[in-house]
């Protein structure tokens, strides 16, 4: 299932907090509201949800260019369906709405590989994240985010600055 999060019931919605409290640990109320605003592919049995991801639109700064950006967050199956492929076909079916939508595919993420199999290039370059003060650094990040290049993006140079704004909670 194919829905904008305006298209989400109360009842998928909380099918879907249940999910992320289970496949995550510490899945905070901040990074339930980053899931929602955009487009989300589920797999469902029933009313359970058993797996996830969205996309929302955020800019994001390579250098000096912006671009319009499908930020990919809550990724997640339930932990007995994990290993079993979900996450690969929301995340395959996630992408033509990522091309469709938006000209640059970004998310972070500890599981490169699994991401790299998808078509996704792990970011070289320093990230920040612009704040009310400037930009701030954000170290932690370097080894976390990938991209996806497509349209516009395709020549974004991997390891240039790139920058998110900030955000309640994890800004990346």
């Amino acid at each position: 299932m194919i829905a904008t999060s305006a298209g989400l019931d109360d009842g998928t919605v909380s099918a879907l907090r249940r999910l992320w409290a289970t496949a995550f640990d510490g899945f905070s109320d901040d990074d339930a509201d980053h899931a929602f605003g955009g487009v989300h592919v589920l797999l469902r049995d029933g009313s359970t949800v058993l797996a996830h991801a969205s996309a929302v639109p955020r800019t994001i700064r390579v250098g000096e260019q912006a671009f319009a950006t499908g930020y990919v967050e809550a990724v997640a199956a339930l932990p007995g369906h994990q290993g079993c492929g979900l996450g690969t076909r929301v995340m395959r079916a996630l992408e033509p709405e990522l091309r469709r939508r938006w000209s640059f595919g970004v998310l972070a993420t500890g599981a490169h590989g699994f991401y790299e199999r998808l078509g996704w290039e792990r970011w070289r370059g320093p990230s920040y994240v612009l704040t009310a003060q400037g930009p701030v650094r954000s170290l932690e990040e370097d080894d976390a985010l990938m991209v996806l290049r497509f349209g516009p993006s395709r020549g974004a140079d991997l390891s240039a600055a790139i920058t998110c704004e900030d955000r309640p909670g994890d800004a990346w």
